[in-house]
C-alpha cells in the first residue's frame, strides 16, 4: 500500500473512530438522564408512600331532632372544621358569629371550630363569612297553625316570615295521656323514617311507609288509623313534614342583627369591624385557597391538603367556640391541633398500592431502556476497538513506508 492510500485510509479510520466515541458519549449522555429519572420517580414514591391526612371526628345531630346524634370521621377540611351547630347569640356579642347549622343538611357538627391567625384575626374563605351591617336571618319554628302543622320559617329584620320548608307534626296522645295508634305505630317500629313523610293539610292525613314496604294512613290530628279505602284514595299531599314527639323537638333559634358595625378592608387586605366608636371589634383575614378543590391526596396546595399543611406549620390554629355557663356567652378557645382529641394526623395508606404499581411500571421502563442503550453501547465499543486494531496496523504500514523511504535515500 503507498504511503498516500495509507494516509487516506488512516483519515478514514480516524473519522469513523471519532464518529463512535462521540455515539458512546451520546448513549453515556442519554444513560444518566435515565437514571436521574429513576431517582426522581423513587422521591416520587416515597413522597407517595409517606404522606399523611388529618381526619376529624365528630358528633353529628340531626337537623331534625336534636337527640338524634351520630359519630362520623371524615377528612378535615375547611367545610368539615366548621360545620357547627352552636347558635347561641348574645347581644353584646362584639360580632363574633358561630355556624349554624346548613339549611336542609341532614346532619350537622355539634361542635363549633373557627381558624385564626397567629395575630389572632379569623380565617375566612370569602368575604360573605364576615358578618357586617347586614342582618342575620335564622330559623324561628312558629306556632301550630290551624292545621295542626309547625312551619319552620325565615324571619328578616322587618318582621317578614317565609316557610323554608321544614315542617313539624307533634305525634297526639289521648286524653288520658296514652299513645294513640300513630304513636304506638312508632314507639314499635324503630326502621320507619319519621322524616319527610307525606302530609295532606286538608283532610289532615299522613302518609307512613311501615317496615314491610306497605303504606297506612293516620289522621295526623287525632292519632288515629285510617281504615276507610274511600278516605284513603282522596289522600292528596302537596307537603312533607316530620314527626317528633313534642315541639321542644322543633329545633328553633333567635335572631341575630349586628348593629352599629362597619366592615372595612385594610391596606394589609384583612377586613376589621369597627363600632360606632371606631374601635375594632375583630378583624379578619380571607384565604380563598381554604374553599378550592375537593378532597384530594396529592398534595395539591388546595383544599383541604392546604388546610391541614397550615395547620402542621402553625400558619393557622383553630379555636373552639363553647358557651360559658356563668355569662351564657360564647367564649372561644385556642386549641393545638396535635392536642385535640377528635383530630387525628396519620399516614395515607389507601394510595399506596397504585403508587407501588406505578412506580414498578416506571422502574421497568427505564431499566429496560438502560438495558438498549447498554446493548448499543457494547457494540460501538466492539467497534471501536475494530477500528483501533485497524488504526495501529495501517500507522505500522505507514511508518515502514517511511522507514524504507528513508533507507534508499540514505
Amino acid at each position: 500500500m503507498g504511503l498516500s492510500a495509507s494516509q487516506g485510509r488512516m483519515l478514514l479510520l480516524t473519522a469513523r473512530k471519532s464518529d463512535l466515541e462521540y455515539r458512546a458519549q451520546q448513549i453515556s449522555q442519554k444513560r444518566l438522564v435515565l437514571a436521574q429519572q429513576l431517582e426522581e420517580i423513587a422521591v416520587d414514591y416515597e413522597d407517595a408512600t409517606s404522606n399523611r391526612q388529618m381526619k376529624i371526628s365528630l358528633s353529628l345531630a340531626s337537623t331534625a331532632s336534636g337527640s338524634d346524634v351520630v359519630n362520623r370521621t371524615s377528612n378535615l377540611t375547611y367545610a368539615t372544621l366548621i360545620s357547627g351547630t352552636l347558635n347561641q347569640f348574645s347581644s353584646d356579642d362584639s360580632g363574633i358569629q358561630a355556624y349554624d347549622r346548613t339549611a336542609g343538611q341532614e346532619y350537622a357538627s355539634t361542635s363549633a371550630y373557627r381558624l385564626v391567625d397567629a395575630y389572632g384575626a379569623i380565617v375566612v374563605s370569602s368575604e360573605e363569612e364576615i358578618p357586617g351591617t347586614q342582618t342575620k336571618t335564622s330559623n324561628i319554628a312558629t306556632a301550630q297553625d290551624s292545621d295542626g302543622v309547625y312551619r319552620v320559617g325565615t324571619t328578616s329584620s322587618d318582621g317578614t316570615k317565609q316557610n323554608s320548608g321544614d315542617n313539624y307534626i307533634v305525634i297526639p296522645k289521648e286524653p288520658n295521656g296514652t299513645a294513640t295508634a300513630l304513636g304506638n305505630l312508632l314507639n314499635s317500629s324503630n326502621n320507619i323514617n319519621t322524616k319527610s313523610l307525606q302530609i295532606d293539610t286538608q283532610h289532615g292525613m299522613i302518609a307512613v311507609v311501615k317496615v314491610d314496604g306497605t303504606t297506612a294512613y293516620y289522621n295526623y290530628r287525632t292519632g288515629a288509623e285510617i281504615t276507610d279505602e274511600s278516605q284513603k284514595n282522596s289522600f292528596s299531599s302537596s307537603e312533607t313534614a316530620s314527626l317528633v314527639n313534642d315541639s321542644s323537638s322543633i329545633p328553633s333559634s333567635t335572631l341575630k342583627t349586628i348593629s352599629n358595625v362597619n366592615k372595612i378592608e385594610g391596606a394589609d387586605g384583612k377586613y376589621s369591624l369597627v363600632d360606632a366608636n371606631g374601635v375594632v371589634i375583630q378583624r379578619y383575614v380571607i384565604d380563598e385557597t381554604l374553599k378550592y378543590g375537593t378532597t384530594d391526596v396529592d398534595g395539591s396546595t388546595d383544599g383541604p391538603n392546604y388546610l391541614q399543611e397550615c395547620l402542621r406549620n402553625g400558619k393557622y390554629l383553630i379555636e373552639k367556640g363553647s358557651i360559658d355557663s356563668e355569662t351564657n356567652k360564647i367564649k372561644w378557645n385556642s386549641l393545638s391541633w396535635d392536642s385535640t382529641a377528635n383530630i387525628s394526623d396519620a399516614y395515607y395508606t389507601e394510595d399506596d398500592d397504585r403508587a407501588k404499581a406505578k412506580y414498578d411500571r416506571l422502574q421497568t421502563q427505564i431499566q429496560n431502556q438502560d438495558k438498549k442503550l447498554e446493548l448499543e453501547l457494547d457494540n460501538i465499543e466492539t467497534q471501536r476497538s475494530a477500528v483501533t486494531t485497524e488504526v495501529e496496523s495501517v500507522q505500522k504500514v505507514i511508518d515502514d513506508n517511511i522507514d524504507g523511504s528513508f533507507k534508499t535515500f540514505a
